[in-house]
């Protein structure tokens, strides 16, 4: 039978699939490429070479290369989050919890820090973008959530402007990073961590009635 002939007889779960298996090697290439090179120094033609599949299969996935990171931004912004989440929901005191937490954080800026990096460089290069910023503003406020679900859940009970408190923490975050990647010293960066923990756990403190605050703290 013809390769042609073949191809059109392929069932709806076969051609689902191979479809999910070209989205995932765009979103990879594109990732491995935006991270290396930054989005705006990087073409379409090289995400499809590097993908190994042809342009109109990321002009059907992701309509543009716009589209394209905005499906970047949301898919590595997933991940990170989901990493935040089995962090912070794992059984334990609060302390024991935070502690659990900002070694993830630790253990994303040594392994994977593209992916706290390329949400920051997409927002710089593609500010003037509706589409990029608002893919940047729902994986912030998502991961934001996840921070403030794992904090109210470690202590049980709800805080007051708690945003602020998840807004201040991600902002430690990203010095973090911007540390890391000016200066690569793991020394500094476990002093910079250990600060925030610090920082975290005088937040939540400071939002707690009085009679709740641990005396060792």
């Amino acid at each position: 039978m013809p390769a042609s002939a073949r191809r059109r007889r392929r069932s709806p779960r076969r051609a689902a699939s191979d479809d999910r298996n070209t989205r995932e090697r765009l979103l990879e290439a594109a990732v491995e490429l935006f991270a290396e090179h930054g989005y705006a120094a990087t073409g379409i033609a090289e995400v499809c070479a590097r993908a190994g599949v042809a342009k109109t299969a990321l002009y059907w996935h992701f309509e543009n290369k716009e589209g394209l990171l905005a499906a970047v931004i949301e898919a590595i912004g997933t991940s990170w989050i989901e990493q935040i989440r089995k962090a912070a929901y794992q059984a334990g005191s609060p302390a024991e919890r935070i502690n659990r937490l900002v070694t993830e954080w630790r253990r994303i800026l040594l392994e994977q820090p593209e992916l706290l990096r390329l949400p920051i460089i997409a927002g710089i290069e593609q500010g003037d973008s509706q589409r990029a910023r608002d893919a940047l503003r729902t994986i912030w406020q998502r991961a934001e959530w996840a921070l403030i679900e794992g904090i109210e859940d470690t202590i049980g009970r709800p805080l007051p402007d708690v945003d602020l408190l998840a807004h201040t923490v991600f902002a430690l975050l990203q010095g973090a990073l911007l540390r890391q990647i000016v200066d690569p010293d793991q020394a500094q960066l476990d002093r910079v961590l250990d600060e925030m923990r610090r920082t975290m756990v005088l937040l939540i403190a400071d939002r707690l009635p009085k009679e709740l605050v641990p005396s060792d703290r």
